[in-house]
């Protein structure tokens, strides 16, 4: 899957360009915030549950300031991505130990026949280890930029 592919699994809505929380709940409790507002998802408590559950098997920040909170929940009918960012940087418990600044959420329904979570994840992982990707997004102005860093060869 290219990430062209994945990036049409989000929208501006779904794109969070300034995080304010200051620690891993509070991220958590913004993401579940922005996933809620910017779809037709309403089970924030589901959500926020899958995801907290997630964390606990070990930490989806896998550095260099990058985390992939994800999971899947009845909650959803289709593969949800939500992106943002932190300019401040949160301790996300990376294994680096460094703060995480960029965030991708994925949620999706636990039937996924065509594997688009896996692979979405997956592409998503392998994108972000490009160190001047990850410069771009923390620059760019707005979901158009911040999607066009991302489709950059």
């Amino acid at each position: 899957m290219n990430i062209g592919e994945v990036l049409n699994h989000t929208s501006p809505a779904l794109f969070l360009p300034d995080l304010q929380a200051t620690d891993k709940q509070g991220i958590l409790t913004e993401l579940v915030e922005g996933l809620i507002s910017g779809t037709d998802i309403h089970n924030a408590d589901t959500i926020m549950a899958m995801l907290q559950s997630r964390e606990n098997l070990g930490s989806t920040a896998v550095g260099p300031g990058i985390a992939f909170p994800h999971g899947r929940t009845l909650a959803v009918q289709k593969l949800t991505i939500l992106m943002a960012r932190s300019a401040a940087g949160v301790d996300f418990d990376s294994e680096d130990g460094d703060p995480t600044h960029l965030f991708f959420v994925l949620i999706a329904p636990p039937q996924d026949r065509d594997h688009r979570y896996i692979k979405s994840l997956a592409a998503l992982i392998d994108r972000a280890q490009d160190a001047d990707l990850r410069t771009k997004l923390m620059e760019a102005e707005d979901y158009d930029a911040f999607c066009a860093a991302m489709r950059e060869e």
